[in-house]
């Protein structure tokens, strides 16, 4: 089984749920999730979800973790495996001040 280390970004342009990395067909291995403020005047918030297939449910990674003007949140302090069809998800308080990065381990 071949193992490949990925980053995923994404630009939370939208208040809405987003899907910040989907496992697809392969199982994952979540190492880190950043999310920097990058708004010059104002904090904001995060909630992250995983996403279980399997059991068609939503578990939190965090809610509504506090993210300081032009500043940074680590969201994981030991890594989540995925199994295929598993998501994470994130919600922004505000739309257009954050960016989350995903760092993960892909095995097919």
């Amino acid at each position: 089984m071949p193992e490949t280390y990925k980053s995923y970004g994404t630009k939370l342009t939208t208040a809405n749920e987003t899907i910040v990395y989907s496992a697809g067909n392969a199982t994952a291995i979540i190492n880190s999730i950043h999310v920097a403020n990058y708004d010059a005047s104002n904090a904001s918030a995060i909630t992250l979800t995983l996403w279980k297939d399997t059991t068609n449910s939503d578990y939190h990674i965090c809610k509504a973790a506090a993210v300081p003007i032009q500043s940074t949140y680590q969201a994981l302090d030991t890594p989540i495996p995925l199994e295929p069809g598993d998501t994470i998800r994130a919600t922004a308080a505000n739309a257009n001040r954050l960016d989350v990065i995903v760092s993960v381990l892909e095995i097919t």
